[in-house]
Order: structure tokens, then sequence, then C-alpha cells
């Protein structure tokens, strides 16, 4: 079992700008899950456990209480996945396999989802926001990227397809 995601991740500086230890993959909530149209590409969309401890100021001037990242995996096989009744709270588990690959589990009561990808992640599309109490996420998200910023207030619909397949 891989302890450490970060690990995996090829730059962590979009992190570590705001956490001093990136948290783990456990109880995260998974917002959505992106098939690539264009690769055998996967991208989960989910909140971090924990809110940063080094949070923007304008995150704090809000009163957010969610980060919200992208994790992309890349070249991924052997898909299988059972339910899917948001809200996800899940456990994302991850092994080292041969060949710098790795099999991926997302474990929880309200899907089961599991595949292998190379062992390279990309973390982007950084939020935050204030998490309603109902639980979707359709308030507005403070957005890292400057790109991100100037087009997006909050998260667009599935149909967006560039929200969800580039970052």
């Amino acid at each position: 079992m891989i302890q450490n995601w970060e690990d995996l991740i090829n730059s962590t500086d979009k992190l570590r700008e705001h956490y001093s230890r990136i948290p783990p993959l456990a109880q995260v909530t998974l917002r959505s899950i992106h098939l690539s149209q264009y690769g055998p590409t996967l991208i989960l969309r989910l909140d971090l456990p924990t809110f940063p401890d080094r949070p923007l100021p304008e995150w704090t001037d809000q009163g957010c209480d969610r980060l919200q990242c992208h994790v992309r995996f890349l070249a991924v096989e052997d898909f299988s996945m059972r339910r899917w009744e948001p809200p996800v709270v899940a456990d994302v588990q991850m092994a080292p396999l041969e060949k710098r690959r790795i099999k991926v589990d997302v474990l929880s009561s309200q899907t089961n989802l599991s595949f292998t990808s190379h062992a390279s992640l990309t973390v982007g599309r950084i939020s935050a926001f204030r998490a309603p109490d109902d639980g979707p996420d359709r308030e507005k998200h403070h957005y890292v990227g400057r790109m991100d910023k100037l087009k997006y207030d909050s998260v667009p619909d599935p149909e967006v397809e560039v929200y969800y397949e580039r970052f």
C-alpha cells in the first residue's frame, strides 16, 4: 500500500503552497469521476479531508472551509465501477504494481471504483469554497489558477468539457 500519495504527484508545489503537510486521501468527498474521451485518462474531482493550514487570505475572508482539486490518472486500464450514490465520502487507496503502475481503489458505501494507472499523478483546478449544509458544491469557488479565476466562479455543468478535461 502506498502510504503517501504526494510521492506520486508530478509537482506538489500547487498543494504545498497551502498545506504544510498534504493530507491523505482518506474520507475525501468525491464530487465527480470523469473518463476522458481522448484517451485512457481518469480525473477525480474531490474535496480533501482537511482545509489548508496556509489558506489564501481571500479564502479566509470568504469563510471557505473546503479545498477541492482534480487528480488526473494517466494510462488507465482495468476500470470497474459499481454504484454511484452521491454524495460519496470515500477512501482512495493505492498500491504499487510493476512497471511504474499503481492499483487504485476508491472505497465507500456509496460506490466501489477500481482501476490501474501510471504511477504519476497531476493535481489541478484547485479551489476553495464554503460547503453548504446540503452537500452539493454549487457555491462560489475561489480558484487558484489565473485562468480559472477569470472563467469560473463555480463548478460548471458536465457539458463544459474543457473544465473536466484540461487543467
